[in-house]
């Protein structure tokens, strides 16, 4: 009884180290590799992000836990580059202010990384599209501190252009407004050159601004793409507040901006995803980090 109960105990050993060891090596053989150095997006930037969006079942701007206070049309979701994603379909939701996001001085540099699915559909009252964008509450204005936009109105409903567009808004020290803008075109120096061809699929879309450089860039899945990134001497961006984040819409009384200038003409018609504000201008090394983590789904 004694030999038995001796062999038992040594099979139920051995067994335990093999569970142990086949743990182990699914473990190993699980784990992905590194694409340029990172495990996944969150990785990239994480000091200087202010602000996400996922869309993971919640609109919440995850890093304050902040609902949209204001939603207009359709919005729901659907199947996203990275999880899931926002569907609006001539709609939009708006943030009450978010404190990261509500300086004056919160992005005098900045970056602006989300996934978009937009088809260009050529409508006579609707030809353009705000994706994202921080609007000053108060202002009589239709435009914000900032936005991630589309000039959706120029090709033809089947074309795969996406002629994204930048946009910015910065006090200068007379109080002024000095206004900047970029888009999607690859200038070969001519006044010619070669839109993105981003349409109907899910396209990775960065803006980074560098008041030190006086750079407004335009990435696109990755790649430096801005026709008019040199802007002259603008200095940092100093934002208007209070200022709301909103997706899918100009500032306008509609989406809670008594003094907006705008109207629900503009709500988009669009997929938004893994939205990301930083407060620096990250490297193109982590731009396309970025960009080759989310088309991997990470």
């Amino acid at each position: 009884m004694k030999m038995r109960k001796s062999i038992n105990l040594l099979k139920a050993g051995v067994i335990a180290l093999g569970v142990l060891a086949i743990g182990s090596c699914s473990s190993d053989d699980d784990k992905l590799p590194a694409i340029d150095g990172y495990n996944n997006s969150d990785e990239v930037g994480a000091t200087n992000l202010v602000a996400h969006w996922t869309f993971d079942d919640t609109n919440n701007e995850v890093i304050s836990s902040t609902a949209p206070n204001k939603s207009l049309g359709t919005v729901g979701f659907t199947t996203g580059q990275i999880g899931k994603a926002l569907q609006l379909t001539s709609g939009a939701i708006a943030f009450p202010p978010i404190d990261k996001i509500n300086t004056v001085d919160a992005l005098n540099n900045f970056t602006v990384s989300l996934w978009v699915n937009v088809t260009n559909t050529k409508r006579a009252s609707n030809q353009f599209t705000s994706f994202f964008g921080i609007f000053p509450t108060s202002v009589a204005d239709v435009w914000g501190n900032l936005q991630a936009c589309a000039e959706t109105g120029r090709h033809l409903p089947s074309s795969d252009t996406l002629e994204l567009k930048n946009y910015l808004s910065t006090t200068l020290p007379d109080q002024s407004q000095s206004n900047q803008d970029n888009l999607s075109l690859l200038n070969d120096g001519t006044g010619e050159g070669k839109w993105f061809m981003g349409a109907k699929k899910w396209s990775h879309y960065v803006m980074t601004w560098d008041g030190t450089t006086h750079e407004f860039q335009v990435y696109a899945d990755g790649a430096a793409s801005g026709a008019y990134t040199k802007r002259g001497d603008t200095p940092v961006l100093k934002m208007r507040v209070p200022a709301q984040a909103m997706f899918g819409a100009m500032a306008s009384p509609e989406m809670g901006f008594p003094n907006g200038t705008g109207s629900s003409w503009g709500m988009a018609t669009a997929s938004i995803d893994d939205v990301r504000v930083f407060n620096t201008v990250l490297s193109q090394k982590d731009i396309t980090a970025l960009f080759n983590l989310g088309t991997a789904g990470r």
